[in-house]
């Protein structure tokens, strides 16, 4: 009974999710307040090292995993940190706004090192390294011209509505975790047939899949250690500009002074330069100190 609510949820909830979705607008001076105090103090958190942290002696392995991944890469997970110190901030505040546990801020870590631009043999693009499909599911726009999971700001929203839709499925952090790397579908196939529980379908997934857990726990114990130690960046290089239209950063770099390949280096889901005439609204990140300059050279 418990699979098939498991089924009929699952298809309930791609119905809710392929419905609409309003237009969600960072507003900038909030992305880094207080985010060190949530970190530490926030209920979603709380709730989230419940789910992981009860090993069960099924998964005691889970611990000496963790320990020993941590131990061989320390290096990598402090140099993933530095990478991501102008996003951890951001990806904090938009979790905070849906309500999530802010430890989901080390998914990137894996996913990509906090590299924007990665993309995977397998077409996954990102700092949250999403599929064309799913990024389109959830309101970003891949085409030719426009990949927004190239848009840290736009990804992450849409990463945040896939967790939740994710967690509206299984209601375990652990499944969650799993199907975001292998797949929900892959995940609820296997629910089905041997359990509810992570450690009920561990070896009928891909070891990929139950090193992701590892790597999890991995990055979210040094992580938390490495920004409780050095604390979180409190203002952004950088601006967001919302712009629609027939633009080319080229043509933005003119009007603005600001130089061509900055443009480039900070938007990189505008693919060939070119802000297209479709009727969207996209993000215009610009160096910190221009956006109000941007906005009056546009609108000029």
């Amino acid at each position: 009974m418990s699979k098939l609510l498991i089924l009929i949820s699952f298809f309930i909830s791609v119905l809710i999710s392929n419905s609409s979705f309003g237009k969600e607008f960072l507003i900038q001076e909030e992305v880094s307040k207080n985010v060190e105090i949530t970190l530490h103090k926030s209920e979603d958190i709380e709730k989230l090292e419940y789910y992981l942290k009860s090993i069960s002696e099924k998964d005691k392995w889970l611990e000496k995993e963790k320990e020993s991944f941590i131990a061989k890469n320390r290096k990598v997970i402090e140099t993933s940190l530095e990478n991501g110190k102008k996003y951890i901030p951001l990806i904090i505040s938009i979790l905070i706004k849906h309500n999530l546990p802010t430890e989901l801020v080390f998914i990137p870590a894996i996913e990509s090192h906090y590299i924007n631009g990665v993309k995977s043999p397998k077409g996954a693009a990102g700092i949250w390294q999403l599929m064309p499909q799913t990024a389109r599911t959830f309101g970003l726009v891949v085409n030719r011209y426009v990949d927004e999971r190239l848009d840290p700001i736009k990804s992450t929203q849409a990463a945040a509505k896939y967790l939740k839709h994710l967690y509206g499925i299984f209601g375990d952090w652990k499944l969650v975790l799993a199907s975001y790397n292998a797949g929900h579908s892959k995940v609820i196939t296997k629910v089905s047939y041997h359990g509810n529980s992570f450690s009920d379908i561990r070896r009928y997934l891909p070891k990929q899949t139950q090193n992701y857990l590892v790597k999890f726990l991995a990055f979210s114990e040094e992580g938390k250690r490495i920004i409780n130690k050095n604390g979180l960046a409190k203002e952004f290089d950088i601006e967001v500009v919302e712009i629609s239209g027939n633009y080319d950063l080229k043509t933005i770099a003119k009007l603005t002074y600001i130089p061509e390949q900055k443009l480039k280096e900070l938007n990189k889901h505008f693919i060939k330069g070119v802000i297209p005439d479709d009727g969207n609204s996209y993000n215009l990140y610009v160096p910190a100190g221009y956006g109000k300059f941007v906005k009056v050279a546009l609108n000029s």
